[in-house]
């Protein structure tokens, strides 16, 4: 039998990842973009006519970085100062981002213009 309409509306279906940072003293988690919060962030690409996006690792990462709930540490304010964190830490953490919201080397290649 399929799925309802209230049923795919009401799955839980984006348990946070715990992700250990020990450069930083303990863990981050690490949560799934919606699908209108993956779009939002891919037509930053598209408005730019397919060129650079400024800071896309830290404005990704800005999206996922949540607490065990999965409420976002960080909001678009805090890109900045978040820019300047480790970059091989951010990167790590980028990478986990990716792969827990099924994103691929070749889209994010794509959305940063490279």
């Amino acid at each position: 039998m399929a799925l309802t309409k209230e049923q795919i509306l009401s799955a839980s279906d984006s348990k946070p990842l715990e992700v250990p940072v020990p450069e930083w003293g303990d863990s981050v988690f690490i949560r799934v973009m919606s699908v209108g919060e993956r779009d939002a962030f891919e037509l930053e690409y598209i408005r730019s006519g397919g060129k650079h996006v400024d800071n896309f690792r830290t404005k990704y990462l800005q999206s996922c970085l949540c607490n065990e709930r999965g409420e976002l540490l960080f909001t678009k304010d805090d890109i900045a100062a978040l820019s300047q964190r480790n970059g091989a830490v951010m990167h790590r953490l980028w990478e986990k981002a990716m792969s827990h919201n099924g994103m691929t080397q070749k889209d994010a290649d794509q959305i940063a213009g490279e």
